[in-house]
């Protein structure tokens, strides 16, 4: 019996499907190689050509998929922290509300522990996951509406960009995972509060 293409998408349709539902087949190999070969030789060992080849592939399809190598670790990062999740946080001013933010990506990230601790023990900064980053969460991005709103509220200083507070929290999140990761701490939440306290003691009003 013939298999009609799906009502509605005619033949063109049907082909794209399958062309689309290919390529994300060939990325998702490339990410899964490339973790295999970053966990076996770590993450600056391993070229380009190392995971084009292991993945069968040629670099000419690696660069189809992804522009360096740096990509596929910003990947990692999206698909551990959700990329396209967003999170209701909680509290009454921003202080509450971002800590409660940053709290929920935390946990949600420590479902996939070995991931998460690979990924954070690594000798490499994470600005992808950073707001205005290439595969930042949407919680991370809610972080900067936060803020902003306190702002406006008059219950963080006007007088420092809110860019540099966004950057700040974000350089904290890191920093409180890092130290999670590489085992000098227990819980990154506990850390994420020290660290939050210290920065919105500097920023909050009178």
């Amino acid at each position: 019996m013939c298999t009609l293409p799906p009502v509605g998408n005619g033949a063109g349709g049907w082909t794209r499907a399958r062309r689309s539902s290919t390529r994300e087949r060939t990325r998702d190999t490339i990410v899964e190689t490339a973790l295999r070969l970053f966990a076996e030789h770590g993450y600056v060992g391993v070229r380009v050509e190392d995971i084009a080849r292991a993945s069968g592939v040629s670099r000419a399809t690696f660069y189809k998929h992804f522009a360096e190598r740096d990509d596929i670790l910003a990947e990692l990062l999206g698909r551990l922290l959700g990329a396209g999740e967003a999170i209701e946080p909680a509290g009454d001013g921003p202080q509450q509300r971002v800590l409660s933010l940053l709290t929920q990506i935390a946990e949600r990230m420590r479902r996939d522990e070995v991931l998460a601790r690979f990924i954070y023990s690594l000798p490499v900064r994470h600005d992808a996951v950073l707001p205005g980053g290439p595969v930042a969460p949407v919680a991370i991005a809610q972080v900067q509406t936060e803020i902003e709103s306190g702002v406006d509220a008059g219950y963080l200083r006007s007088d420092v960009p809110v860019d540099a507070v966004v950057e700040a929290v974000g350089r904290l999140f890191e920093a409180a995972m890092r130290d999670w990761a590489e085992g000098r701490i227990d819980d990154p939440v506990v850390r994420l509060r020290q660290f939050a306290s210290i920065v919105f003691d500097g920023i909050t009003s009178d």
